[in-house]
């Protein structure tokens, strides 16, 4: 991409506020939109657009503009950075597509299946415009909004895996990513889009600690740490065996998913640790302060039906039976009197109904 590209961030969260500051502080055009209400931070930020960084990552940025208007935050725009929850895909999603114009990046952060829904979408709303759509596996910091105009970042990742469809845009889309995270963040290839949603670590990490601690998470939800309390030497060994289901529906799908436990090291840093237990309690974890997550916290909430499901449909089309993923999304619904199966991503919702796996990556690739 020639020249410096103009930047739309969607959404106004943690993550997103973080790569607004980002992005302005090279002094690269960026926008954010704001989905939601014109909350008091939100008006504040409109009236002076600045955002500081702090912690791992320490920059001031002037933003170009602060609006909640979709077109006017895409209008100009190179690079539009969708950075918000999956369960808000479909939102910004139809508030996009008509601002959609030929040579157009979208980066899907995390991805989340996001770019297979946003594909269909488009294709439902008649929109014909060529654009390269990307994910990555996940956020490229830990990190949370600490006031206003300021976001926190407790702990960059080192690397992170990026896909793109059409597949043959992936390096351009990688070369922006790193102009951004220049000497901070390493972005690499996936083979596809569908490589990206099956390597989430969230899969792994979040729901099925949260379900065999719910009793002291509902108790004690303000003080319990996630990863130090619910992460004991046993169930670390439950989700590792969980993990271990995902790299085989990852084999029978021919993609090259890692290991959570080596995301963890290729995210925060290398040692010698053998476990997830004693990686999330080494020096190099980022997790030690994170505390307040609920019984139906996002953490279920959201990586249960986008997740989980997924992967569950697409280990029944390789002929793999996927127990322990099936276990946590039928106890997740039971707890919740949610039907997260029926609730969740599938084929069908992705537009995706009755193709083969060789059908369903070449959509993704």
């Amino acid at each position: 991409m020639n020249g410096t590209p103009r930047f739309a961030v969607m959404g106004s969260g943690n993550g997103a506020r973080a790569f607004c500051g980002q992005i302005a502080a090279l002094g690269m055009p960026v926008r954010m939109f704001e989905p939601l209400e014109a909350t008091g931070d939100y008006l504040k930020l409109k009236e002076e657009p600045v955002i500081f960084l702090e912690g791992d990552i320490r920059v001031k940025g002037r933003l170009e503009g602060v609006t909640m208007d979709a077109g006017e935050a895409m209008d100009g725009a190179d690079v539009v950075l969708v950075v918000v929850p999956s369960f808000a895909h479909p939102s910004i999603f139809s508030r996009m597509i008509p601002h959609l114009k030929d040579g157009m990046r979208i980066v899907i952060v995390p991805g989340n299946y996001g770019g297979l829904l946003l594909k269909k979408m488009m294709a439902e709303a008649g929109c014909g415009a060529r654009v390269a759509i990307s994910e990555t596996a996940s956020l490229p910091y830990a990190c949370r909004i600490s006031a206003f105009n300021t976001v926190q970042i407790y702990k960059k990742k080192f690397r992170v895996k990026l896909g793109t469809s059409p597949v043959g845009e992936n390096a351009t889309a990688i070369a922006v990513m790193n102009r951004i995270f220049d000497g901070l963040v390493q972005f690499f290839p996936a083979k596809n889009l569908l490589e990206v949603g099956l390597e989430n670590a969230n899969y792994t990490l979040h729901p099925l600690p949260i379900l065999l601690n719910y009793g002291a998470i509902e108790m004690h939800g303000p003080t319990f740490r996630h990863y130090m309390d619910g992460i004991t030497p046993i169930i670390s060994e439950k989700v590792e065996a969980m993990d271990a289901e995902r790299m085989e529906i990852g084999r029978a799908l021919g993609l090259d998913l890692l290991p959570t436990l080596d995301q963890l090291k290729m995210y925060y840093g290398e040692n010698d640790c053998r476990t997830i237990y004693d990686y999330v309690n080494s020096p190099d974890s980022p997790y030690v302060d994170i505390v307040g997550h609920s019984v139906k916290s996002r953490y279920l909430t959201e990586d249960v039906p986008g997740l989980l499901v997924p992967a569950i449909h697409l280990a029944c089309l390789a002929g793999i039976e996927a127990p322990i993923a099936k276990l946590v999304v039928n106890l997740t619904s039971f707890l919740h009197g949610t039907d997260y199966m029926e609730k969740g991503i599938s084929p069908a919702k992705l537009g995706l109904e009755g193709r083969t796996i060789a059908e369903i990556i070449a959509v993704a690739s």
